[in-house]
């Protein structure tokens, strides 16, 4: 089972940073940004670096990239189409591991054409970036968004816990099953894009 650790190191707009770690100490950081000593005061004892992932290139998510390499020199994984150096260009329903636990790498566009959401494959978690927040979803191209909350997002177990790209909810992480019921934003998404055409008016 792989131990996450949630990071407010702050960066650009309330910024969160995590810390994947398996069994026998394989570790992964996800948008490495902010207060860069959070995340090496968090690593626990003998880590084994293996990527730095990246939900998306925009530059509040990744401004950490150069620190932590000097202290975790680890392969940089993301989508295709980043905007930015990576090691590892990912494709969608790709497979990492992490020591013997999966991670599945899913495509999302919406928010951005490189948006990457990271699904641990026990179904305990979900690393959504700006594509969903805990009460909101990230500004996007409304079409490509819909159709990967309905089509990627939604169908995954409620069970996952979401992690976000930030902390705009009313508390920094929750399952998938609250959120299809309380978010108003992936409330529509069963019904109509019409439906969440309207939700849209309302982000802000």
């Amino acid at each position: 089972m792989i131990l996450v650790t949630q990071l407010k190191t702050g960066g650009f707009d309330s910024n969160f940073s995590y810390i994947l770690t398996g069994e026998n100490g394989e570790t992964a950081i996800i948008d490495p940004c902010g207060d860069i000593s959070m995340i090496r005061n968090s690593l626990v004892e003998n880590y084994i670096p293996k990527y730095i992932l990246l939900t998306h290139s925009h530059h509040d998510h990744i401004s950490g990239i150069q620190s932590v390499l000097q202290f975790f020199p680890a392969k940089i994984a993301a989508c295709q189409f980043a905007n930015c150096k990576i090691d590892i260009p990912l494709n969608h329903k790709d497979i990492l591991s992490l020591d013997s636990d999966k991670i599945n790498c899913l495509h999302a566009p919406g928010h951005t054409e490189d948006s990457m959401i990271y699904h641990l494959s026990d179904d305990s978690a979900i690393f959504t970036g700006d594509t969903l927040f805990i009460d909101y979803i990230g500004f996007c191209r409304a079409k490509e968004m819909y159709n990967t909350l309905k089509n990627i997002l939604y169908p995954l177990n409620d069970s996952n816990i979401i992690y976000s790209g930030h902390d705009y909810g009313h508390k920094p992480f929750g399952t998938l099953g609250e959120e299809k019921n309380s978010n108003p934003f992936l409330t529509p998404i069963p019904v109509s894009f019409e439906k969440f055409k309207q939700a849209l008016v309302n982000l802000s």
